[in-house]
């Protein structure tokens, strides 16, 4: 599978997005798991020639081919790109996946909901404390799901499904869930998440790709890059990583509102870049109520290739990769420390235990839906 996305890289980078295709999508064998079914990969193409690849095992994206400001296509998504190494994967299992029931952390592992209590399973240990982070060991993206193409006018898509059944990581509730994958005619790639439940519980769902404007088979920095975001205020994590305090981004570390290099103030005093041991945040999506709203930017100025994330989330989360060292194998070879970033657009961590946040409780009769947008664009 290695030597096809190095080859499909080959191709992209000697094509023009003036070149003739066609909106289409195809599907081959991507893996097989031990108890002998079959994972796919999917290759959606747009009549421009960006096109973008995702696998219903774990529903995570693979691959997406953009133009830059030269029409040449190049690979934005760092991760691997073969079948087996998610699957082995472990720290860094959750790359271009769903995360879910619950994307991010709840803190001690549990939550009360209409006076029960849920104790979780624990996959972290932070400061003495348990906590769950994206599911745990047995998370959304350790599953093949169900999935069939589809289309629309003006795109192509990937409809993934699967039930997360009661009980599964300690939550409560059969619930049933799908993810759409759409790549539009304007170089859009949107994500569409939906879920209804038969008892309440809590739902936060997100996608984990790491983005590189450059090119991931650069292995440029995404330091270098410059980053925007639509907020005025920002998340201090506690020692869990999970949110303590609500602080305005004026003179911190995280005022995006301007563009700026991602480590314009990574020097700067500040008690979140301590406790996160570098540059990850969660910012508070400006004026959000629910619609679809402009969260960020992230431009190359070398290629002139960028993207803006829209979203009807609250939130929006980045992670600069700072964990990666060069064992993992990507597709075009080991993935560095800051070679990518996160643009993870979710509900806040911890929130089934904080009421100041908008809640994530589904209940039985309800229709969870979220929709994100990544704008690509050259310039």
């Amino acid at each position: 599978m290695k030597s096809r996305i190095l080859a499909l890289t080959a191709l992209c980078a000697a094509i023009c997005s003036c070149n003739p295709h066609q909106l289409s999508v195809t599907s081959e064998t991507f893996g097989t798991l031990e108890d002998g079914s079959q994972a796919k990969l999917y290759t959606l193409t747009n009549s421009g020639g960006a096109s973008m690849t995702v696998s219903d095992y774990g529903a995570r994206i693979v691959s997406i081919f953009m133009p830059d400001r030269d029409g040449v296509m190049d690979d934005v998504i760092v991760g691997p790109g073969d079948f087996e190494t998610f699957v082995k994967a472990k720290p860094e299992r959750f790359m271009g996946c769903i995360i879910g029931r619950y994307g991010n952390r709840i803190n001690h592992a549990s939550f009360t909901l209409d006076g029960v209590k849920y104790e979780l399973e624990a996959n972290e240990k932070l400061a003495g404390v348990p906590v769950q982070c994206h599911g745990a060991s047995q998370g959304f993206d350790r599953f093949l799901w169900e999935s069939e193409a589809v289309s629309a006018p003006g795109r192509v898509g990937v409809k993934m499904h699967r039930l997360s059944p009661d009980g599964e990581s300690g939550f409560p509730g059969n619930c049933d869930c799908s993810v759409t994958y759409w790549l539009t005619e304007d170089n859009t790639v949107k994500v569409e998440y939906a879920a209804t439940t038969d008892k309440p519980t809590v739902i936060n769902l997100s996608n984990h790709s790491f983005f590189n404007m450059h090119g991931a088979r650069h292995g440029s920095y995404v330091m270098e890059q410059l980053l925007t975001v639509e907020a005025d205020s920002c998340i201090q994590n506690n020692l869990q990583m999970c949110p303590d305090l609500i602080l305005a981004v004026e003179g911190t570390p995280f005022d995006f509102r301007e563009p700026h290099r991602v480590d314009y103030r990574l020097d700067h005093p500040s008690r979140h870049l301590e406790i996160m041991h570098g540059m990850s945040a969660c910012w508070c999506v400006r004026d959000w109520d629910g619609t679809m709203r402009k969260a960020a930017d992230l431009y190359d100025r070398r290629s002139g290739r960028g993207v803006e994330t829209w979203t009807t989330e609250p939130a929006i989360l980045t992670y600069t990769a700072r964990g990666f060292n060069g064992t993992l194998q990507g597709k075009y070879g080991p993935v560095e420390k800051y070679t990518g970033m996160l643009l993870e657009t979710i509900h806040f961590a911890d929130s089934p235990n904080q009421p100041r946040f908008p809640s994530t409780v589904l209940r039985p009769g309800e229709a969870y839906y979220s929709s994100t947008e990544w704008r690509f664009y050259a310039k």
